[in-house]
Order: C-alpha cells, then structure tokens, then sequence
C-alpha cells in the first residue's frame, strides 16, 4: 500500500513516512489542494460561527482567581469551509494535508485587534462585571510577555458499513486573567498587579445578536 503527499505528489510507502514527509518538507504549507470544492460560507453561515466562538469564549472568563488560567472550548460540529474563510488570509495560518488538520494563532496586542476584525465584535475578548468592577478577559499581552491564542481545526473519519462520515471539530486554547477596572475619559484601564494597561473595549455589555445585515467582515484588511 502506498500513500501520496497530495501538495507534492510524492509517493510513500508508509502512512508513518507520509506524516514525516510532511512536517520535514512542508512544515510551514497555506496550500489547500482540495479548495476549489468548497463551496463558499453563506452571510448567514459566518455570523452563526462568529457568534459561536465570542459566546463560548466569554463563557470561559470569569471574575475570580479560581477562574484564571488556560482554557479550552471545543466545537464538535465546525464546518471546514468557515474556518478556512475565516483564517486562511492570516500570516499563521497552515494546513496539515495528511492529517487533515489546519491552525491558526494569534499572538499579542496586534493578535487581539485582528480577531476584533475576524469576529467583528470589539468586545470578543473580555466580560465585565458593573457591580464589582472586574474584568475576566483573554490574555493576550501584559507588562511581561505577550501571550496566544490558538485555533485548530481538525477532520475525524468514521467507516463503517461501507460508508464514510466525516466531521469537523474545532479546539481554541487562551489564558485568562481577571483584574479591576475603571472608565477614565470614556476609555477603559485594567488595573492587574499593580500595572496599568489601556485597553479601548467599552465598560459594558453589548448585545451579540441581531447584526445589521449590512456589517461585512474585513478579513484582508491589513493590521
């Protein structure tokens, strides 16, 4: 039995040889040898899948110590064709042709404006608590180091009676963090550990649905 690298056409005698051909020879590869048979996201679609990610990230945030840390949602039933409209542009965006496997990671502040644009909400990343005054957010840069958060999509098979199902399933990891905030001129500063950061995202909440059916995402828009 052999196997057939499908970004170059180079044929294997292992599935084991396939794998490491592929992490050696196309580590870094944006090519998706089978794109031309997706059919492209309706309107509808993305916002269903954007709002999937912003409500799942926000539930994961929260106002206490105990809620801090790395976290991970998952999102069993992912069609494949929305996220790779949604992250193929990105410059880390790569796909794994033998492992059927894409990722995409964004990294710092520059990360979180970039995901504002993606998931057109400027107000993914962090939930807020008026009464308390505390923040739960992603944390994606601090006064020591910048920090990332990954999405992976990636396709499980199933044979059986003949038949083939197929289904994908994507994984986002982030960190959290928590910390007070206060409104200083209409603009927003998180004080964490004694630091303060600015941060522009607004001291209150804002409906996630409905959209204005004319709001378009801006997915090439350079950061």
């Amino acid at each position: 039995m052999t196997f057939q690298c499908y970004l170059c056409q180079t044929i294997l005698t292992s599935r084991k040889q396939l794998l490491s051909h592929e992490r050696t020879k196309h580590k870094n590869n944006k090519t998706i040898p089978h794109l031309h048979l997706l059919i492209q996201p309706s309107f509808e679609q993305l916002i269903s899948y954007q709002d999937a990610f912003i409500i799942l990230i926000k539930k994961r945030l929260g106002f206490s110590r105990h809620s801090i840390g790395q976290k991970r949602l998952l999102i069993n039933v992912f069609p494949e064709n929305i996220f790779i409209h949604l992250f193929q542009s990105e410059p880390s965006f790569r796909y794994n042709s033998a492992l059927r496997k894409y990722r995409c990671i964004f990294k710092g502040e520059e990360g979180e404006k970039r995901l504002k644009q993606i998931l057109n909400y400027e107000c993914w990343s962090s939930r807020q608590d008026p009464e308390t005054k505390t923040t739960g957010y992603v944390l994606l840069a601090n006064y020591e180091e910048n920090y990332e958060i990954s999405f992976i999509w990636v396709q499980t098979e199933l044979i059986e009676n003949n038949r083939t199902f197929q289904c994908g399933t994507v994984t986002c990891t982030f960190i959290t963090d928590s910390g007070e905030f206060i409104n200083e001129n209409q603009s927003q500063k998180y004080i964490i550990k004694d630091k303060i950061t600015n941060n522009s995202n607004q001291s209150q909440h804002r409906f996630i649905l409905p959209r204005s059916p004319l709001q378009q995402l801006t997915l090439n828009q350079d950061v």
